[in-house]
């Protein structure tokens, strides 16, 4: 694949019927991909209507036919980009060189418009994750997504309270008390993250509600679903201090969910430093549905300047030193907006 002259940009409406070609699609945006089918056609499509939260889609062609295609989404509040959809149309060919082409293009061009964090989660021993290592993406955590159908709900006392505005807060401590440093490092999330309407590429149609338990005025779990038709995502948080009640919270936000919608299917990723979830999840009937690998790739680093000397050289020695060179910078990408 690597000597196949390959024109790499965002796609045009006259790629759109070439997608149709495309035989092999990765998700990558799993768990949210529960949430609803993804088509490449219709991303493609909204990718070019306007507005500041579009999409990228970035297309890999080759004599006149779209080989593979990068979907990436950007998400608030500082627009960093999530890698969402891989696709490649290769043959018997190795899928592995041509997502390597493409995401390196891709994050060149997020630099140039300023995007400093672009986020995978690939399946864990996948092409995707192949290509992404190679091009310098970083792993700092793995998760496993478990999925229940119809899943056991068994009725509890836990007192739960409904999110508010004013929990972001509190949310986003129990969030420093439980996820490990290195982890809050590379997700570089602020309290907005916890704000019901702060969703991760969530769908049209799909609707949010926030649960916590408090213990002497400090939200030691949290639960947020996001929900559309019988479907739902579940995400949970528990202080490790407060482990022996993830049972109860996950049955109370089970509960109310049923309350108030069918439900059918469940999903929920479970991160390897909350190992703890995955007996009382296993317990109601939720089974492994994938291993997922956390990666990130900074575009840009910052820069330390030396601390200017306080001596000043002869003009002889000035005279003989060479002229300072410009500073490196990223290579330009003919891509278009």
């Amino acid at each position: 694949m690597s000597s196949i002259p390959l024109s790499i940009r965002l796609v045009r409406p006259r790629d759109l019927p070439g997608l149709t070609g495309v035989s092999s699609v990765l998700l990558l945006n799993q768990p949210e991909a529960s949430l609803a089918a993804y088509r490449s056609f219709g991303s493609a499509l909204s990718s070019m209507l306007p507005g500041r939260n579009r999409s990228r889609f970035i297309v890999a062609q080759a004599d006149n036919r779209i080989l593979g295609f990068a979907h990436f989404t950007p998400e608030p509040p500082d627009r960093r980009w999530q890698l969402i959809a891989l696709g490649a149309s290769t043959g018997v060919y190795d899928v592995t060189p041509l997502w390597e082409q493409l995401i390196e293009r891709s994050v060149v061009a997020a630099g140039l418009r300023g995007v400093k964090r672009i986020f995978a989660r690939p399946p864990a021993g996948s092409a995707a994750e192949a290509a992404l290592g190679a091009i310098g993406f970083q792993s700092y955590a793995a998760t496993t997504v478990l999925t229940a159908e119809s899943p056991r709900i068994v009725p509890t006392k836990l007192a739960l309270r409904a999110q508010t505005a004013s929990d972001t807060w509190a949310i986003h401590q129990l969030y420093n008390a439980v996820v490990p440093r290195q982890v809050q490092y590379a997700e570089a999330y602020t309290s907005h993250r916890w704000e019901i309407g702060a969703d991760r590429v969530a769908p049209t149609g799909v609707a949010t509600a926030g649960w916590l338990v408090e213990e002497a005025f400090q939200v030691v779990a949290y639960a947020r679903v996001m929900s559309i038709a019988a479907t739902h995502l579940l995400e949970v948080l528990v202080h490790p201090d407060w482990s022996g009640t993830t049972g109860a919270v996950i049955d109370a936000v089970l509960e109310r969910t049923a309350a108030k919608r069918k439900v059918r299917t469940v999903t929920v990723a479970v991160p390897e430093y909350q190992g703890e979830l995955f007996d009382p999840f296993l317990n109601r009937g939720f089974h492994p549905t994938a291993d997922l690998t956390l990666r990130v790739k900074y575009t840009t680093a910052r820069a330390i300047a030396p601390a200017p000397e306080p001596a000043v050289p002869p003009e002889a020695v000035l005279e003989r030193l060479p002229k300072p060179k410009r500073a490196p910078s990223y290579l330009f990408w003919q891509g278009e907006e």
